[in-house]
């Protein structure tokens, strides 16, 4: 398959439907999707016991990780697809091999739950953040924490930008900003007051940032100078998840919904591009592969979801 870009977005349509094992619908709306940096492994934390680890090409399920939490509700890979990391309701960030099932660490703990997690570009460092408490920084070989921003506390997103000098996070509070990644310290604010940010992306060079509100608005900015740069209304119900395709360029982003559907949208027009139907419940994450030629969901249908262009 090739990339889904703007011009095409309306040919996109539903490819595969994967059923998470032992799915069972969970009290928080928060699950967590993650490619592997070569597009063959796609992982799930789907808000219950167990991470499961796909082949999207042929929707085979390798592998299911018995994490500790009894709610896993952030993955992510290493930049060099080695590791996964996973956290949720333990407050825990865990490391595991992706290709064994193996543990390979935990790296550290918050005081609440882990609802979150990045890497770096580099792999050096893992960024997390908690429900109820801070963000942290941890330096991923030798197991310690770098910083910790409290804030406001209670944080709902976190993101490397793809130069590795700055993270990105999205607040319970309604609050939007970027960290200096060295020190942690606050280097701009966006928003405020707006009730939930679900979630935080940059786009492929760094430019945009991307947030999805509880108020069913996708905001984005110029991560430089915290400019607006597109605001996009469309959906009827949080915007949980926000996504860019490296296939698209800067032109496009993904968003899943309570609405129950996902959004494709031009950000030179600002206007939707299609709209994608089949979750039977809330979508609550949505992750472009690296080719940008498949777009993953997973809702609180216990489904996960691949779109493309046949």
């Amino acid at each position: 398959m090739r990339p889904i870009t703007a011009a095409d977005a309306d040919r996109v349509s539903l490819l595969e439907t994967l059923a998470i094992p032992g799915y069972q619908k969970g009290r928080v709306s928060q699950s967590s999707l993650a490619f592997s940096p070569d597009g063959a492994t796609l992982a799930c934390a789907a808000g219950i016991g167990r991470v499961s680890i796909w082949e999207p090409k042929t929707g085979r399920l390798r592998l299911v990780l018995d994490a500790p939490a009894s709610q896993n509700v952030a993955c992510a890979f290493s930049p060099d697809g080695r590791m996964l990391a996973t956290g949720g309701f333990d407050a825990s960030v865990t490391l595991w091999d992706p290709s064994t099932g193996d543990r390979i660490a935990v790296v550290g703990k918050h005081g609440s739950p882990v609802w979150e997690l990045g890497f770096s570009p580099d792999g050096r460092y893992l960024v997390s953040c908690s429900l109820h408490d801070d963000i942290r920084l941890w330096d991923v070989a030798e197991r310690k924490l770098v910083w910790s921003h409290v804030g406001e506390g209670g944080y709902l997103s976190a993101a490397f930008s793809p130069d590795g000098a700055t993270v990105a996070y999205g607040s319970l509070g309604g609050k939007a900003g970027l960290l200096d990644a060295a020190t942690g310290e606050d280097r701009a604010v966006f928003v405020r007051d707006i009730g939930h940010i679900g979630d935080v992306a940059f786009s492929p060079s760094g430019e945009l940032l991307a947030a999805g509100t509880d108020d069913n608005i996708i905001r984005v900015w110029f991560a430089k100078g915290a400019k607006d740069a597109a605001t996009l209304v469309g959906h009827q119900g949080y915007v949980n998840g926000v996504a860019f395709s490296a296939g698209g360029g800067e032109r496009l982003l993904a968003s899943s919904s309570h609405d129950r559907t996902l959004k494709l949208w031009d950000l030179s027009s600002k206007e939707s591009l299609a709209t994608l139907e089949g979750h039977e419940s809330e979508v609550l994450r949505v992750a472009f592969s690296p080719d940008g030629a498949t777009l993953a969901s997973v809702g609180w249908d216990g489904t996960i979801r691949l779109w493309g262009i046949p």
